[in-house]
């Protein structure tokens, strides 16, 4: 039997929790106790999940609408999530939304760059005060399990160089996520905000069988395996009395804890750490 930490009445945030994965794991928090927010697009999918985890036994559950692919959009949820509460013990990002090619969002970015990165890391970094403030702040990346040869140009990231293409899009942008989660764990060694890449496996969920999914994504999304399954180590890196071995780190097989370092290209990490910075900062936004 695994120790739990405490979480009846600590605060979780949810970037994508009105279904999939990150609803899965918001139930569970709900289960145990915890206040819970849902950062989602969809209002009435918002409202439903509400009510849902608040018969799972939330302590609290409140909704948030946000659009999560500008930089405007981003720092209003930050804001939004810190009026909600000051101090923050966990935070998880599942958004991910279907779409049919090369999309580019009002702030100029590759769609799929910035709501599955961008969004993320700019989150994070704006967040991470509240969660240190917690004395053991939490933030999941719910990913695939990608390599590092996934990595893509970082001189060309918005495909303005390079044919884009959807597999090549979607897979880049989680790399990008693991090099995050290695760069945010070095710079934040030695406070209280722990992070990792939770991730999952085909899974069945409403964006993976949208018809606007390319066909192979929905075979996948027909045959995978279910939401509480592929959210078990979600689950477990926010509960886990402590995760100290997870910091840092890729939890690749949801079926078991192993965590695993990242290890990629350190200066990859760091340059991408400023590239982010400057994103930001080109559209009105400061991240510390």
């Amino acid at each position: 039997m695994v120790n739990e930490r405490a979480v009846s009445d600590a605060n979780f945030v949810f970037f994508g929790g009105t279904a999939g994965m990150g609803r899965a794991a918001a139930m569970e928090l709900a289960r145990r106790g915890a206040n819970v927010l849902v950062v989602a697009r969809d209002e009435k999918a918002g409202v439903d999940t509400v009510a849902a985890l608040t018969k799972a036994g939330a302590a609290s559950a409140r909704f948030v609408e946000a659009d999560l692919s500008t930089a405007a959009g981003i720092a209003a949820a930050a804001r939004d999530v810190l009026e909600w509460r000051s101090v923050l013990h966990g935070v998880t990002h599942s958004a991910m939304s279907a779409f049919q090619g090369k999309q580019i969002t009002p702030d100029g970015l590759e769609f799929t760059f910035a709501l599955q990165y961008f969004a993320r890391a700019a989150v994070n970094r704006l967040l991470r005060d509240a969660l240190e403030a917690s004395g053991d702040g939490r933030i999941a990346h719910v990913s695939g399990s990608v390599l590092e040869v996934m990595i893509p140009d970082l001189n060309d990231l918005q495909y303005e160089k390079r044919n884009w293409g959807f597999f090549r899009a979607v897979l880049g942008t989680q790399a990008l996520g693991f090099l995050h989660v290695q760069e945010a764990a070095r710079r934040w060694r030695g406070g209280a905000v722990s992070i990792a890449a939770c991730c999952a496996r085909p899974t069945k969920t409403k964006a993976m069988l949208d018809k606007r999914m390319p066909f192979i994504m929905r075979v996948m999304g027909r045959f995978g395996t279910t939401p509480e399954k592929s959210a078990r180590n979600i689950v477990a890196f926010l509960t886990h009395a402590s995760v100290s071995d997870a910091n840092g780190a890729a939890l690749r097989n949801p079926s078991r804890w192993r965590p695993r370092p990242i290890g990629w290209n350190c200066e990859k990490a760091a340059k991408l750490w400023e590239i982010t910075t400057q994103i930001a900062a080109e559209r009105g936004v400061k991240l510390p």
